[in-house]
């Protein structure tokens, strides 16, 4: 009994292990800002940060959420242009989680939901 309760243990830790691996590779909003030159004053207006970017500092380089809307069309499904957005206040934070992995909240209701651009097809 003691042998299968420590081999389902096992298991368990190494699932849960290689699930938090997997979660940790994403690249999260600040590594990607990171990649385009930006420092931590560039959202969070204070060096060091001590509070969340706001989504007025999103904005400030994103302009609103229709011109992020445009840059996603050629995804399949739009994530920044949507019925929940139509109907809602959805903050680019509720998404975009800064120094974790981005979660979108349309996984919410819709499991598994992914954003890929659309193929091209042959002419």
């Amino acid at each position: 009994m003691i042998k299968k309760f420590l081999c389902v243990f096992a298991l368990t830790a190494f699932l849960w292990t290689g699930a938090a691996i997997s979660q940790d590779k994403k690249p999260t909003t600040a590594d990607l800002h990171k990649e385009h030159g930006l420092d931590c004053k560039a959202c969070h207006k204070e060096e060091p940060p001590k509070t969340a970017a706001s989504e007025e500092s999103c904005l400030v380089c994103h302009k609103s959420m229709e011109a992020v809307a445009e840059r996603t069309k050629d995804f399949e499904k739009n994530p920044h242009k949507n019925h929940l957005l139509e109907v809602s206040d959805v903050a680019c934070t509720d998404c975009h989680h800064g120094h974790s992995a981005t979660t979108a909240i349309c996984e919410r209701c819709h499991m598994g939901i992914t954003f890929e651009k659309k193929q091209e097809t042959a002419k």
